[in-house]
């Protein structure tokens, strides 16, 4: 599939999803022509003077500029960003939009998640660096305001290529568990042979090696440290306990239902090389089959922050949905290493509701976790791929 039918696809199925909570919008007013066409002239005189082959505009908001630059530009060249999916359906219903079809001549991609946008357009060729970058003219200084974020990824990261041959890091990988998580024997086969020691803190007043399958930790090639001791409706509390165990330089760590590939496991001592101290990668959901993936509305590219240089002064905050802070220098997102999420594939309906409720009571009544089938989901192969290795600009750490 090419990149801009791909950007078609995604979108297309993200907007096929109209939720009752996304708010209504109202599409803009056209532009009159003398103004339309100051501003087409300056914005083409822009393009010419970046010497960039590609353009990508930041907001639809009309759609009037959108579609003279789609007509007079080259098959191709540009692509459009909209972070308001319900405006792209509200413009394409008033047949705003004809220049936008599958045939991919012109590019358009929308979803609620900057890092969406980003991740999508990095797989597409109009990533960081790669073409010129445009805030709709037409767009108000709030509207503008929104998609500074994505402006901000794509004029300012700096792409770095992942250190081939890297030497074996220090590295410690680690997870906090429950022994009730189904299918552990395949999360511990995952990791690799190299590592300095794998750490597990146990949801449990014990250790439950009986509960264990039999051999499928005593057969790993490094050590293993266990520790035991209730959550508690702590998460943070249970994850700076998994960091205080870990002696290695670097921390890699999992929940039981994520996965890295061989492949992606191979290309960790590469990232450690390359002088960040912590590394966001991407998490795919697979739902409703292994072939597909959840997409739309922040369900990808789900960035976690999950291997960084092991320091003092590090501590994870938040009793739920945790973050880890004191980590200082530069930071990097990896697009070329997906964690797999397979909750949704392991788990029926009755012990996700279950996770849920623990996530909810840690939370203290400040947040509500919702289980849906109702969510876009895309084939795979529209998300995953050979990314690019890209380091955060100061103001995004």
């Amino acid at each position: 599939m090419r990149d801009l039918e791909r950007l078609y696809a995604y979108t297309e199925e993200v907007l096929a999803f109209d939720f009752a909570e996304q708010a209504s919008v109202s599409v803009p007013d056209a532009l009159s022509g003398v103004v339309l066409n100051r501003m087409v002239s300056r914005t083409l005189t822009a393009f010419a003077r970046s010497e960039r082959s590609k353009f990508l505009l930041l907001g639809a908001r009309s759609g009037a500029l959108a579609a003279e630059l789609a007509r007079v530009l080259p098959v191709g060249t540009l692509c459009v960003a909209e972070l308001v999916p319900a405006l792209v359906r509200a413009l394409r219903a008033k047949g705003r939009l004809p220049w936008w079809t599958e045939e991919g001549k012109v590019g358009l991609v929308s979803d609620t998640s900057a890092w969406a946008l980003f991740a999508l357009l990095e797989h597409a060729g109009f990533g960081a660096g790669a073409a010129f970058v445009l805030p709709n003219p037409e767009l108000a200084p709030s509207e503008k305001r929104l998609l500074r974020q994505l402006e901000l990824m794509l004029t300012r990261m700096q792409p770095v290529e992942i250190v081939a041959e890297a030497p074996i890091p220090r590295l410690s990988a680690a997870a906090i568990l429950s022994p009730t998580e189904p299918d552990l024997a395949a999360f511990f086969r995952q990791f690799p042979p190299w590592l300095t020691e794998l750490v597990l803190v146990w949801d449990a007043p014990a250790l439950p090696d009986q509960l264990l399958p039999k051999g499928s930790l005593q057969e790993l090639p490094f050590p293993v440290r266990q520790l035991a001791r209730p959550i508690d409706a702590d998460f943070s509390a249970q994850r700076n306990t998994m960091l205080a165990a870990c002696t290695g330089d670097w921390v890699l760590y999992l929940d039981a239902d994520e996965r890295l590939s061989p492949e992606d496991w191979a290309k960790v001592p590469g990232l450690c090389a390359l002088g960040a101290s912590g590394w966001h990668l991407p998490r795919v959901t697979s739902y409703p089959t292994a072939e597909r993936a959840l997409v739309g509305f922040g369900l990808w590219p789900d960035i976690q922050l999950r291997l960084f240089r092991n320091r003092e002064g590090l501590t994870f905050v938040n009793p739920v949905h945790e973050r880890l802070v004191g980590l200082s220098g530069q930071q990097g997102l990896a697009l070329c290493v997906n964690i797999e999420h397979l909750s949704r594939l392991r788990k029926n309906e009755a012990q996700l509701r279950a996770k849920l409720e623990v996530f909810d009571a840690a939370g203290a009544g400040h947040v509500r976790h919702a289980l849906s089938a109702a969510y876009p989901s895309v084939p795979r192969s529209l998300v995953s791929g050979e990314g690019r290795c890209l380091l955060l600009p100061p103001e995004m750490v």
